[in-house]
């Protein structure tokens, strides 16, 4: 196109400059011009029409040649199109599915991480039960459940065994424990073998009534409670009176019978009788426990004569008097608003009065006082109480070390003194709990003492600043000429007395 375009422009070109000359041409050749140049100009003219004509004509048919090569491409075009969308509509199911499969996955992986932490975590009780399930049976039983004992720990240690069977063999051992219990409620007998006083291996008949098992052979020539050893799993047999045999031997052998001895030496029954009050447990503390009582006496009534007074206090407010001492202030009323002040109940009206009445020097100093001494009214015997709060747990400590201190020098060579052992261990133990005991009680009351205290001295700095604020505002000379008055006054009252004394 650039080609065949660049010699119709010229001729263009030249056609317009042979169109101007033709226009501006006059009538008459010029006088400069030669004669034959009009006449080259048009043949040059129609050289250029007949050049304009001919790519005119070349230009149609190389545009019908497009238009004709161009309709097959438009429905081509509109073809592939179609087929486009049509591949599209069947894409947009396609990629839905996709994303709702990558989101089952996700969550398949999400559930199965949860499986597998799930599994973990009852593997890892199933392996603790495993291993603490023999400590839970008598040295009788050990022989009878050690196959399952000993499947349900190796299982564990087996890498290439499948969770499946792992739980599978724990789970055998949980039924087989359901099972055990089911048998001895009220006692059960069972087969096995035992060491005799000799050392020789026998079989025979256990039979276990609660914590106590008792032995017999066939024969019936070894009988008696089995007990275990140390290293082995066939426990040993210690005989007991001759004549306590025939029942353990029948009792064995047939499940029926009279066990002919209290394994416990009568404690059991002992305890199940036995109520403990709290004068035997005060006993049983020690004599660390007499200061610890003394204690919890000064800090229960200290605490419940503060909590009177303070509560009594708050009932006793009225805020009526000290909008009307401060009303009688701001009309500088002073001998009305000291008046009402000293004979109110309220407190913050009180410490206003006695300001009052002692502002001669600074009404700070003289409300900072009267402040003063109603709040020290208000945290009289907190110093009990914080000291018992903090000796208490002091005093039960040195009740376990004194204790501690008397269950080991109680303690002999052969372990004789079991029965001093575990007092000396029990007043220990005693003693620290009263003494935590009594300081946590005391601090509940402590502590609200305290927030009660606060909040009485905030209401006397906000009356405090409020009357400070009004004094200010209407000056200081009335009130302190009234002050000094009263010092003078009291002063001459008290030098008559004591001359009167004299």
């Amino acid at each position: 196109m650039n080609t065949t375009m660049r010699p119709i422009s010229v001729i263009f070109l030249f056609t317009g400059f042979a169109s101007v000359a033709v226009a501006q041409a006059p009538a008459k050749p010029s006088a400069g011009l030669p004669p034959k140049v009009p006449a080259v100009i048009a043949t040059a003219s129609a050289s250029a029409s007949e050049d304009l004509t001919r790519s005119l004509g070349k230009l149609g048919e190389v545009q019908a040649g497009i238009q004709k090569e161009k309709d097959p491409l438009n429905k081509e075009l509109q073809a592939r199109e179609a087929a486009l969308r049509d591949l599209q509509e069947a894409l947009d199911p396609l990629l839905m599915e996709v994303n709702q499969s990558e989101l089952d996955i996700t969550n398949l992986r999400a559930a199965n991480k949860l499986s597998a932490d799930e599994n973990q975590v009852v593997s890892n009780i199933l392996d603790e039960y495993a291993r603490g399930f023999e400590g839970r049976l008598h040295p009788a039983e050990v022989q009878r459940y050690l196959p399952e004992i000993d499947a349900a720990r190796k299982a564990p240690e087996v890498i290439e065994m499948p969770l499946r069977e792992k739980f599978a063999i724990q789970v055998k051992l949980l039924e087989t424990s359901a099972a055990r219990l089911n048998e001895i409620i009220g006692g059960t007998r069972f087969d096995g073998q035992a060491v005799d006083a000799a050392g020789v291996v026998q079989k025979g008949k256990f039979a276990l009534i609660g914590p106590v098992a008792v032995f017999s052979s066939p024969d019936g020539k070894t009988a008696g409670i089995a007990m275990g050893q140390t290293g082995s799993t066939n426990p040993v047999i210690r005989t007991l009176d001759p004549a306590m045999t025939p029942g353990i031997q029948q009792l064995a052998s047939t499940g029926s019978g009279i066990l002919p001895l209290d394994p416990s030496l009568g404690t059991a029954i002992q305890q199940f009788v036995k109520k403990h009050s709290l004068a035997d447990t005060f006993i049983a503390g020690g004599p660390i426990m007499w200061p610890l009582l003394f204690v919890s006496i000064l800090v229960a009534s200290t605490a419940l004569q503060r909590l009177w007074f303070i509560l009594r206090e708050k009932t006793r407010r009225r805020p009526k008097d000290v909008a009307v001492v401060l009303d009688a202030v701001e009309r500088n009323d002073i001998d009305t608003a000291a008046r009402v002040g000293n004979n109110s109940t309220d407190y913050v009206a009180r410490a206003l009065g006695y300001a009052l009445d002692h502002a001669d020097t600074s009404i700070s100093d003289a409300l900072s006082l009267s402040a003063s001494k109603e709040i020290k009214r208000m945290k009289w015997g907190f110093m009990i109480l914080d000291t018992g709060i903090t000796i208490a747990p002091l005093l039960g400590l040195l009740g376990t070390v004194t204790g501690m201190m008397h269950t080991f020098s109680m303690v002999t060579g052969d372990l004789s003194g079991g029965g001093a052992i575990t007092g000396g261990i029990a007043e220990a133990l005693i003693a620290t709990a009263f003494g935590l005991l009594i300081a946590m009680a005391g601090l509940i009351p402590f502590n609200y003492l305290n927030k009660m205290v606060e909040d009485a001295e905030h209401d006397l700095e906000s009356a405090a600043t409020r009357l400070e604020l009004i004094v200010q505002r209407n000056g200081d000379k009335q009130l302190k000429a009234r002050a000094r008055s009263l010092i003078t006054r009291e002063t001459h009252e008290i030098a008559s007395t004591a001359e009167a004394a004299a």
